[in-house]
């Protein structure tokens, strides 16, 4: 079998008396999409600032690539792209100058940066639109070159938080298409969302997550099924 490109087992997470994650844990291969659906509060957002090494788990380990993840490693959080629900470009720069500057940020060649800028803007369909002040950019197309920034640094994994909260229909379907290119190039992606469409269109695997824990998991046939005999039993 192929070696998982992301690996997250037993995460818990708690703020106080609270316990926002509950004993996580799941897997992501190389060119599979895997979508955690739940509602607002479900404890999405902290597992992924767990597996992005934004937050330390109370219990558990994060791997990537064959390295564990933590709130100090630096190699193991380079294959990872991460793209925030906040809108984190600047509004004053053009695309291609907010692409540029991540990339430098990133380590690339102020050439190399240049040459990933124009690769992403083309995936995420905003390459008319390059040299245009993101400040003049509809919400969803800031959110597309959101996940264009996630991406100038090829990594192994990108994670997406809820990328089409707040979009036009139209923006929402070609942020979609842009996710869709990305699983079938070959990228690891994981996608929280409480869209069960989107989870449909795009996931080739689904962990529903409540009250911090993944209730169920599988691909699509394998949910229906499921909810199929717990109806039967009941």
């Amino acid at each position: 079998m192929t070696e998982p490109i992301l690996a997250a087992h037993g995460l818990r997470k708690r703020f106080g008396e609270l316990t926002a994650v509950d004993g996580v844990s799941f897997s992501i291969a190389p060119g599979e999409t895997y979508g955690l659906l739940g509602p607002n509060g479900a404890g999405k957002t902290t597992t992924i600032s767990m597996v992005c090494g934004l937050l330390e788990p109370d219990e558990g380990e994060v791997h990537v690539a064959g390295e564990r993840v933590t709130t100090r490693s630096v190699s193991a959080r380079a294959a990872i792209g991460y793209v925030p629900q906040e809108i984190a470009v600047y509004p004053d720069l053009t695309a291609t100058e907010n692409l540029v500057f991540f990339g430098r940020l990133y380590g690339l060649s102020r050439a190399e940066a240049h040459a990933r800028g124009e690769e992403v803007l083309e995936l995420v369909g905003l390459t008319d639109r390059a040299r245009e002040q993101t400040s003049r950019f509809s919400g969803g197309m800031q959110r597309r070159l959101n996940i264009g920034l996630g991406l100038l640094h090829r990594p192994r994994l990108l994670v997406l938080d809820e990328p089409t909260v707040g979009v036009d229909p139209q923006s929402r379907n070609a942020i979609l298409e842009s996710v869709e290119q990305l699983g079938e190039a070959g990228l690891a992606v994981l996608y929280t969302t409480h869209y069960m469409e989107e989870a449909e269109r795009l996931c080739d695997r689904v962990g529903i997550v409540d009250a911090g824990r993944i209730v169920a998991e599988g691909t699509r046939p394998e949910l229906v099924a499921l909810v199929g005999e717990r109806g039967r039993c009941a």
